[in-house]
C-alpha cells in the first residue's frame, strides 16, 4: 500500500494588504486634516509682536476670529458679523462649558472699536478665556 505524502508548510504567512490599506487611509486623513487646520489661519494678517507669551498647552473649544485692518471679521475665511460670532460663542459655551475660548487674530493696525464688540460678546456668552495671537519678538 502506498502512503500519501502531503507537504506541510511551516511558518506563518501574513497578508499585509489590509494593513497597507489602513496606513494609506490614515495618511490621507492626516493630510486632509492638516490642510483644513492650515487653511483656517491663511487670512493675510500682520500679527503684533509680544515679548511674553505662552504656547497652547491644552486642547480647547476655540472660536478663531480674524480682525483685518478695516474692521472686517472672518471666521474660517468666511466674513461674519458680531451676531454670528456671538452665536458661535454661545454654541461653543453650551457644548464645551469651561473649555470654550475666543481666539482673536488681529492685524496690528486694527483699532479697539473693532475689538470691543467681540470682547463684550464673549463676556455676555460666559466665555472667560480670550486670547490674542501674537508673534514672538
Amino acid at each position: 500500500m502506498k502512503v500519501a505524502t502531503v507537504r506541510r508548510g511551516y511558518g506563518l504567512e501574513f497578508n499585509i494588504t489590509p494593513l497597507i490599506d489602513v496606513v494609506f487611509l490614515l495618511n490621507i486623513f492626516f493630510l486632509v486634516a492638516t490642510y483644513f487646520v492650515r487653511n483656517e489661519n491663511v487670512e493675510p494678517v500682520e500679527l503684533p509682536t509680544a515679548t511674553q507669551g505662552e504656547d497652547d498647552a491644552e486642547a480647547t473649544a476655540r472660536v478663531v476670529v480674524t480682525v483685518a485692518e478695516g474692521g472686517l471679521l472672518t471666521v474660517a475665511s468666511q466674513p461674519v458679523t458680531v451676531d454670528d460670532v456671538t452665536a458661535r460663542l454661545q454654541a461653543a459655551r453650551l457644548e464645551h462649558a469651561d473649555r470654550a475660548e475666543l481666539r482673536l487674530r488681529c492685524d496690528r493696525r486694527a483699532v479697539y472699536r473693532d475689538l470691543e464688540p467681540l470682547l463684550l460678546s464673549a463676556a455676555q456668552s460666559g466665555i472667560a478665556r480670550v486670547r490674542f495671537s501674537v508673534l514672538p519678538e
